[in-house]
């Protein structure tokens, strides 16, 4: 999963359901991605990160990838992005986000940049939404031959597959 993704999918917009509800669901979101911020987050952190999923999904449904990477580079200007290079843990290696940046801007910078190398290594078509009933949950289809519909073959892709199953049975007069 990436950090844009799982972001996203904490609010569905189809039903209107907030998955993201407090300071510890976003918490448990950030340590899921190995996010150990200095200070624990807050009521205004949940609010800024919250704030960034209607531009990270907006991406997931751009038209092609120039539109796609607008919508990155607009993301990474408007959270201040600082790329530098560090050797904090022994090893040199890219940070896209200042150190003392606040949280909602670290988290961005990264999710954007995660979402700027699909765009720009693997494609725009790597990027989905799901057609399930209902659902609208976006994600990176990692799939060799880019099959994937669904964000859940298990949950999606099986409500998808009785449904039709069900609407043949019904279309030919066999009772269910």
């Amino acid at each position: 999963m990436t950090l844009a993704e799982d972001l996203v999918n904490t609010y569905n917009i189809v039903r209107n359901v907030e998955k993201m509800p407090d300071v510890a669901a976003l918490s448990a979101l950030l340590d899921a991605h190995g996010i150990h911020p200095p200070a624990a987050p807050t009521e205004a952190d949940l609010a800024a990160v919250r704030a960034l999923r209607p531009a990270l999904r907006e991406v997931f449904g751009a038209p092609d990838a120039a539109a796609a990477v607008a919508l990155l580079n607009d993301v990474l200007a408007g959270h201040r992005a600082v790329p530098h290079y560090t050797d904090h843990d022994g090893s040199w290696h890219l940070h896209v986000a200042a150190p003392d940046a606040p949280l909602a801007d670290q988290y961005a910078v990264n999710a954007a940049m995660g979402l700027l190398t699909v765009v720009t290594v693997s494609g725009m078509e790597r990027l989905h939404v799901c057609v399930g009933h209902r659902c609208a949950e976006v994600f990176v289809d990692t799939s060799r031959n880019l099959s994937r519909r669904f964000c859940s073959p298990q949950i999606c892709g099986n409500r998808a597959t009785a449904a039709a199953h069900r609407a043949r049975r019904k279309a030919a007069g066999t009772p269910a």
